[in-house]
């Protein structure tokens, strides 16, 4: 598999669900928050790292996104399963990274998009997490998540 086969099968994916794509990037504009996914080369091997996050509308913008994720998993072997599908190195077929990557994409990456629409889903979110380190001070202070 290569990265264009890749990029097409995220699209595949993505599409249905109303993502436009837009080189690297499928974005999907709501009202208050824009959703971004993103396709990103290694720079050490032929491996990719999809990342995916938000902007919200009503905030400048410094960076690619104001909350910033990375398809992953908090189960080890979920986790190293991803990275492995990611790596255009291995011997994995074509259609075997195809099926179990959409399927990641849909049980993680889909389902966890959806069920942020507005600010307060995304504060919801962002309470669940252990801490806040990564989300810009703007972003914390606009959504009155300062600790």
């Amino acid at each position: 598999m290569e990265k264009k086969e890749l990029s097409n099968m995220l699209s595949e994916v993505l599409l249905p669900f109303g993502f436009k794509k837009k080189g690297d990037y499928w974005v999907l504009n709501h009202d208050v928050i824009t959703k971004i996914i993103n396709l990103q080369k290694s720079q050490f091997n032929n491996s990719f790292y999809i990342n995916y996050g938000y902007v919200l509308k009503s905030i400048p913008l410094t960076g690619m996104m104001h909350i910033y994720n990375r398809l992953t998993s908090s189960n080890i072997e979920e986790r190293n399963w991803i990275l492995e599908l990611l790596n255009l190195e291995n011997d994995i077929s074509i259609n075997e990274r195809s099926t179990e990557l959409k399927k990641i994409l849909l049980e993680i990456l889909i389902s966890n998009m959806q069920i942020i629409n507005t600010e307060q889903d995304l504060i919801n979110e962002l309470k669940k997490r252990p801490h806040l380190n990564d989300v810009p001070m703007n972003v914390k202070e606009h959504l009155n998540l300062m600790e």
